[in-house]
């Protein structure tokens, strides 16, 4: 039998109990029972179990929404304030602010609520009655911004806020020497203030005080520079003064501000139509496109804009002398329309008669008439438009000048008339109207207005 060498055999020694490994075994099984006994009287918590992090305080949200609105992040500083007012709902401070940044955000109703909870809390408020006259006038609602603003005074003379808000009801509702008088004021209590200068260049855009508008809205920009609106309105200031490369410098500005933000967008593309660049114009408009699409979850009005967005494409293809293509546009942002972009479903609605739409709704008509030689039936869809814009607009002689020709051409063709040589030749083109003229004082839409973000 083969049993192998030594090497292949293993010994294995038999170890003796040390008494000093015995004394180290006691030790730690003495430590793990006082372990045991710490965690079941609570003392220490399981193993395991996520270290707890400290609650924020409502402070540490005010500071962070201070800081998001100094850095131009309007939807953050909303957002933060809202989480400090979620911990202290009834700190007026925090109301304020926030009811301040909501209308600065666009959220005007919201914010209008928020600053009534305010004077609530507090009816001895100087600076709650303030802001609450802020967000009325945003509102439009400006006899009660106007009762607010003054009751802010009557509590607080020296509130140069208050002031500063009263001047910009006064200009809202063309009470421009009082306007005047309460803007000097606001800036001598606080030339420091945003609000001061911002609502004095208002008051001086207004009554067409240009340069001056522009000094003031400058030094607001100087001591806030990273808010997209201040960079807008001056780019406009600037436009109606044919200074075409500063516009779109301040537009530029904003737009890297607030790449999210449409009215960049369509300022860049409304000042390079002006000049005649088109391309560039219908590029920014199809970036704008995109930017609506992309933020419709955060924007309810997404539609209405997309509308807008036609009707600018649909003025950009008639300078261009794509007439089909604009009369598509127009039709879109006029009448409504179901449309696909990219992979997007869309039910576009049509646009109201208003001060932004006037032009895109005679331009419209101008190009149903050119048609209609051709095809009579768009006389049909354009006499009641030409109607509407005639109540609306009665008083502008240009408007009326061109809503007048385009009735004529209808007429003549329901009554049987050959107006072929009137329709729409290789060679002209419809009547656009002379807004968009370089230097229009159109272009310069006051802060605050309806039209701020959009009409520009």
């Amino acid at each position: 039998m083969y049993i192998g060498s030594e090497r292949s055999l293993n010994y294995r020694r038999r170890r003796r109990n040390s008494p000093v490994r015995i004394s180290i075994y006691l030790i730690l099984i003495g430590a793990g029972l006082f372990v045991l006994w710490q965690t079941q009287s609570g003392n220490i918590d399981p193993i395991g179990l996520p270290t707890p992090t400290a609650t924020r305080t409502a402070l540490s949200f005010a500071e962070e929404a201070e800081a998001a609105f100094s850095s131009g992040d309007i939807p953050e500083s909303i957002s933060a304030y809202q989480q400090a007012v979620q911990i202290e709902p009834d700190n007026v401070d925090y109301l304020i602010n926030l009811a301040r940044y909501q209308t600065y955000g666009g959220l005007v109703d919201e914010a209008v609520e928020t600053a009534k909870t305010a004077t609530f809390l507090d009816d001895d408020n100087s600076m709650a009655y303030a802001v609450l006259s802020f967000a009325l006038d945003w509102q439009g609602s400006y006899e009660e911004a106007s009762n607010a603003a003054v009751k802010a005074i009557q509590l607080d003379g020296n509130n140069a806020l208050a002031h500063a808000y009263y001047a910009e009801i006064l200009t809202d509702t063309g009470n421009w020497t009082r306007a005047n008088d309460e803007g000097q004021l606001a800036l001598s209590l606080n030339p420091n203030l945003m609000d001061a200068h911002r609502t004095y260049g208002n008051y001086l855009t207004n009554i067409g005080a240009y340069d001056d508008a522009i000094s003031h809205y400058r030094q607001a920009a100087t001591i806030n520079p990273n808010l997209p609106f201040l960079h807008i309105q001056l780019g406009l200031l600037y436009r109606a003064q044919q200074e075409y490369e500063l516009a779109l410098e301040f537009f530029n500005r904003a737009l890297a501000l607030d790449p999210e933000n449409l009215a960049p967008y369509l300022s860049i593309s409304r000042t390079y139509f002006i000049v005649g660049e088109l391309v560039r114009s219908a590029q920014y408009l199809e970036d704008a496109l995109e930017v609506a699409l992309d933020t419709r979850e955060e924007n309810p009005d997404y539609l209405e804009d997309i509308a807008d967005i036609y009707g600018r494409s649909g003025m950009v293809k008639v300078r261009n002398l794509n007439y089909e293509g604009a009369l598509t546009d127009l039709t879109c942002a006029i009448e409504g329309c179901d449309t696909s972009i990219g992979s997007t479903q869309l039910d576009v609605p049509g646009l109201e008669l208003n001060a932004v739409t006037l032009q895109y709704y005679y331009t419209y008509t101008s190009m149903l008439a050119a048609y209609a030689p051709l095809e009579p039936w768009r006389c049909d869809v354009a006499l009641p438009i030409m109607y509407e814009i005639e109540l609306y607009a009665s008083d502008d002689d240009i408007v009326m000048g061109i809503v007048n020709e385009n009735r004529t051409i209808c007429r003549q063709i329901n009554s049987g008339e050959d107006v072929l040589s009137n329709g729409l030749g290789d060679d002209e083109e419809p009547a656009e109207g002379e807004e968009g003229e370089e230097g229009s004082t159109e272009d310069v839409v006051p802060e605050g207005s309806d039209e701020n973000s959009d009409a520009s």
